[in-house]
């Protein structure tokens, strides 16, 4: 679930929001070490007495999946609206932190930019857009405060968040949804192409997708009282607007329900049309509910973590690529988060970053999903204050945001999420392609991505044991050449660099990783095979 964008005049206004309170990192010493490397990755030895695991893992080239999209979050740009315009929560120093860190550190390419145009109905007729009845000063504070700020790192395949809410600032089209269907659905296709013609004016651009729908029918039920019916003839309509408009090369990422199943259930509705199968671009999902099994860290270490996935879930996952696989549309999901207050282990804690690790394994290699996103790039102490006033939740109950941005001390703190998605969004680039890894041993998670633009393979391990183990990675249908580089995370590190791996043969190499911890590592491709 979101937030619209906080308002100082409708706090109460805002939709309930699933997020994860004081810094706590445990330190551990573990060790790893390089088989064929001239020097160790890890100089620490504590675990030198423990006896070492060996465990094969397999990677084909000669089996692909999906073609990876990237990595993102909703999209907030720490400003604060107000019935008489727009205010900058960040100082300028503050805001170059927290967008080096998205952007520049973490490393997020993917991001629905929250917009927030229409709070009344601009004129008495949907077909004539009157721009003087709409506010452009979001749009235009995001562009400048956020995107402008973030596109040096590479930010750039962004969505506009054109969502129809009717419970927020669309809400007086539900009266008129009653009185008159037809003009309704005008009035949702005007807001759109409006919002979308002055992002193209302002920015000289148009944007790939639109996010159209979060939790239309579930979870906030932003379309109140609405059907798949209404899902689908909105997507129609809009799609045909825009066409009309010009801009006919825009997908839809739709639905983003609450969960996987209610997904599967809109995704069914629209993909049996064929007009609206034509706008979309991607099909979202969310993964909650609240404890469940991809929701809730601790619930993701007590079962993934463990070998255990859970059944159902992976079933539901299943069925909703083979769905969009039947029509060739990539499937995204869009949000995961604890939800407020409702943090299983404390901000900064390894738990964190290693359970969202096994959450995007698992949201890669079982829902084939081609992108992964974390809550909001940015949440800051002030905008937390005004949402959740009195309430008693604390900033830094919040880990499903990848970066928290603290007023009161100028700082900004990268989160366990933020940190997970980092050791995948720092060595995937958009484009790669997802290539079979099978690891012998349950506790042991490995996912393979070959970028043929680079011509790298990039390797993602997560060791869930409680002792290091020795990997013996067997190459087929691909050649390395070069020396490996990469990074790993563990109890007491975030990050930290690994000792570049010179192997001795170009199909075989050896790594050795420390327990409970998650480790990137590349290494360049010759021609294929």
């Amino acid at each position: 679930m979101k937030l619209t964008i906080e308002s100082l005049s409708h706090p109460s206004r805002l939709a309930s929001t699933r997020w994860s309170g004081l810094f706590r990192i445990l330190a551990i010493v573990f060790s790893s070490l390089l088989g064929a490397c001239a020097a160790s990755p890890h100089s620490l030895s504590a675990d030198a007495g423990k006896k070492v695991e060996t465990i094969n893992v397999r990677i084909d080239n000669a089996i692909e999946y999906q073609e990876m999209a990237g990595f993102g979050a909703t999209t907030l740009a720490g400003i604060m609206v107000a019935g008489n315009g727009v205010r900058d929560l960040l100082s300028s120093g503050l805001r170059d932190q927290a967008v080096k860190a998205i952007y520049g550190d973490v490393g997020l390419n993917l991001g629905s930019l929250q917009l927030w145009l229409e709070p009344e109905n601009d004129n008495e007729d949907p077909l004539v857009v009157e721009k003087e009845g709409f506010r452009w000063d979001v749009s235009d504070a995001i562009l400048q405060r956020l995107v402008r700020h973030a596109e040096p790192f590479g930010f750039s395949d962004y969505s506009l968040g054109l969502t129809i809410d009717l419970r927020t600032e669309l809400s007086w089209m539900k009266e008129l949804r009653e009185r008159s269907y037809r003009r309704y659905l005008q009035e949702v296709a005007e807001h759109v192409v409006a919002g979308v013609s002055h992002w193209q004016e302002i920015t000289g651009a148009t944007p790939k997708h639109i996010t159209l729908f979060n939790e239309p029918l579930s979870g906030n039920r932003e379309l109140e009282g609405g059907s798949l019916t209404e899902v689908v003839d909105i997507i129609k309509i809009v799609g045909k607007r825009l066409q009309d408009a010009g801009f006919s090369r825009i997908k839809f990422i739709v639905p983003a329900e609450e969960t996987v199943a209610k997904s599967i259930e809109t995704s069914q509705a629209i993909l049996a049309d064929a007009v609206a199968r034509s706008y979309v671009g991607a099909l979202a999902y969310h993964a909650y509910p609240y404890d469940s099994a991809y929701s809730s860290a601790r619930r993701i270490l007590e079962t993934s973590a463990r070998g255990l996935p859970d059944k159902d879930e992976i079933h539901k996952r299943k069925q909703l690529y083979e769905l969009a696989a039947r029509h060739d549309i990539p499937v995204w999901m869009t949000e995961a988060s604890e939800g407020p207050g409702r943090a299983d282990y404390p901000f900064g804690s390894p738990e964190n970053l290693r359970a969202r690790a096994n959450h995007i394994h698992d949201e890669l290699v079982y829902a084939n999903a081609s992108a992964y996103f974390a809550m909001y790039n940015l949440w800051d102490r002030q905008s937390h204050e005004a949402h959740f006033q009195d309430r008693g939740i604390d900033l830094f109950s919040e880990s499903s945001h990848v970066v928290l941005a603290d007023q009161t001390t100028s700082t900004i703190h990268i989160s366990g999420i933020g940190y997970a998605i980092g050791h995948f969004a720092r060595w995937v680039l958009p484009g790669s392609v997802r290539i079979d890894a099978e690891s012998d041993d349950p506790l042991l998670k490995v996912s393979a991505f070959r970028s043929d633009k680079e011509s790298r393979l990039v390797l993602m391990v997560i060791n869930n044991a409680s002792s290091a183990a020795k990997l013996n990675f067997n190459l087929k249908n691909m050649t390395m050449q070069g020396a490996a580089t990469g990074e790993y995370s563990d109890r007491a590190s975030r990050w930290k660099d690994l000792s570049k791996l010179t192997p001795q043969d170009n199909k075989t190499f050896q790594l050795t990783v420390g327990p409970t911890s998650v480790t990137s590592v590349a290494v360049s491709l010759m021609a294929l095979d």
